[in-house]
């Protein structure tokens, strides 16, 4: 009875029930029991081919299901008691399909427009008319283009078609439909845009005012205290900031990506092929930090891109080349000296809704921008730390010469998106503001110092980072950065005395471990 029932079925049906049984029971390495158990039991190649199977259906459907909608629409357009729609309590074919699909409207319309423009059509003396679209009716019921790259390829013709050569618009839908199945939904996507440059380019002034009259950008701080930014820049303001944060990301992720342990490394002899140090013979020598997990990469891209954005907001609050509006502000966080003291309490900071800690005040107050204003009793002003406690321009230049940018192990953030800060805090440990207590460092890594525990050295004119016990409970230090003419004037013996200070450093803390 059921192979009556299936030899029933349209052609094309049992074509597509028997291509994706073939590929089903193909991938099977076990007897078919249910979905779950079939999946499971399946090979890698098997997998695959069931997957593909399943989407070329998939495809084969929503043809199906274009052609009905755009019939299903046609017969409720009647304006009598005919109309389809209407008869079964929907205002239009769009809501019937809705129902009947659980989707959402966009979805049902989409499929009532793409049935329109790749189906047949009839004239008036009920002539049988190609598809509006006839490359794109073809590709479409072929499956070799999806419903997504399909609609998309329609809305470009449908919007050009009235400003463009017919032979060109020809052209266009072929490129497009040999394209779309290469290339997936965002690179067909991408081509529409410039084709339709090419096609109309009369229409790219308009369209490229109607971008930046959209442009906005807003900025609010929730309930827990975050600072949200929402934006949408047309192309000519949106480059700039694109172009800014992408390249700062991508040259801290070449940092992360050199500082990984090379191909071909030997890590029993440190020794890598093209003969360089990795492992911890590479923090021995104060040369390479490949494969140092205390010092590694961790943040995401996201956190990347919002720290490369903070960087920028302050090199201009503190560039002297910056609009004339921002050389005249600076970021004031407020705080109680006996708070700042005790490290009890906490701090705000003007225009910001939700309270800081004494530590973040601390931090801010060592960035350049950014003014401490101290508070006593009676919230009286009693001491503006940015102008007594900051490092002077000529003590940053010598800096620079040292340690080149952020001195942090790995980091390749130039002087100009670093502050100097006391390596003895100015508070805590009332640490001089003497070059000998000072260190370039960038925003991130100066947040890594306080949070995590590191301590911060300054050896022979060159810059350690010795990582909290549980970072690394050897607490090897680890060399800072030096400035990129430092180490070849370095004098040999000094590097020479390093080495040997940091291998010794190492045997020692070796011997003293616990047996495990």
């Amino acid at each position: 009875m059921k192979h009556d029932r299936f030899a029933r079925r349209p052609r094309f049906a049992r074509a597509l029930h028997a291509k994706l049984v073939d590929a089903w029971s193909g991938a099977l390495l076990g007897a078919s029991n249910d979905v779950s158990s079939d999946v499971r039991v399946m090979s890698d190649d098997g997998l695959v081919r069931a997957t593909e199977a399943l989407a070329r259906l998939q495809r084969n459907v929503q043809v199906l299901q274009a052609r009905c909608a755009a019939e299903l629409a046609a017969r409720s357009r009647t304006g009598d008691e005919s109309d389809v729609a209407k008869r079964h309590g929907f205002a239009t074919a769009e809501r019937l399909l809705v129902q009947a699909t659980g989707g959402r409207y966009a979805d049902a319309a989409r499929l009532v427009s793409i049935g329109e423009a790749t189906s047949a059509r009839q004239s008036f003396t009920g002539e049988v008319l190609p598809a509006r679209h006839p490359h794109l009716a073809a590709a479409f019921e072929s499956g070799s283009v999806s419903i997504d790259a399909a609609d998309l390829i329609r809305r470009f013709l449908d919007r050009v078609a009235d400003r463009a050569d017919r032979a060109d618009l020809d052209d266009a839908e072929v490129l497009l439909v040999e394209r779309a199945p290469l290339v997936g939904v965002d690179g067909t996507q991408r081509l529409i845009r410039q084709l339709e440059a090419h096609l109309d380019p009369d229409g790219v002034k308009p369209r490229e005012d109607e971008l930046r009259s959209a442009r906005s950008l807003k900025i609010w701080q929730d309930a827990s205290g975050m600072v949200n930014l929402r934006g949408a820049f047309d192309p000519a303001n949106g480059a700039p900031i694109k172009l800014a944060i992408e390249t700062l990301v991508g040259a801290e992720l070449h940092a992360a990506r050199d500082a990984r342990r090379g191909f071909g490394a030997d890590a029993s002899s440190g020794v890598a092929e093209d003969g360089g140090l990795v492992g911890d013979r590479a923090i021995a020598e104060g040369g390479g930090l490949a494969g140092d997990r205390a010092v590694a990469e961790d943040r995401t891209i996201a956190q990347m891109n919002a720290d490369a954005l903070a960087d920028i907001a302050r090199l201009s609050l503190s560039s002297t080349d910056a609009p004339a509006a921002l050389r005249g502000v600076t970021v004031i966080a407020r705080v109680d000296a006996d708070a700042l003291v005790s490290a009890r309490g906490h701090a705000t900071i003007d225009g910001i809704e939700h309270p800081v800690s004494i530590d973040t005040a601390r931090e801010l107050a060592m960035s350049a921008g950014i003014a401490p204003l101290y508070l006593g009793d009676g919230s009286e002003r009693v001491q503006l730390g940015r102008s007594r406690r900051l490092f002077s321009a000529a003590q940053k230049a010598v800096l620079v010469a040292r340690d080149g940018g952020c001195a942090w192990p790995g980091c390749e953030r130039p002087p100009s998106h670093t502050q100097a800060h006391h390596i003895r805090w100015w508070t805590r440990d009332r640490g001089p503001t003497d070059l000998e207590n000072g260190i370039l460092l960038c925003s991130h890594h100066h947040h890594r110092v306080h949070d995590d525990g590191w301590v911060i050295t300054i050896r022979d004119g060159r810059s350690w980072f010795i990582p909290p016990v549980p970072l690394a409970p050897d607490q090897v230090a680890r060399p800072g950065n030096p400035a990129p003419d430092h180490r070849a004037g370095e004098p040999r013996a000094t590097r020479r005395r390093a080495r040997r200070a940091t291998a010794r450093a190492m045997a020692r803390d070796e011997a003293s471990a616990p047996t495990r």
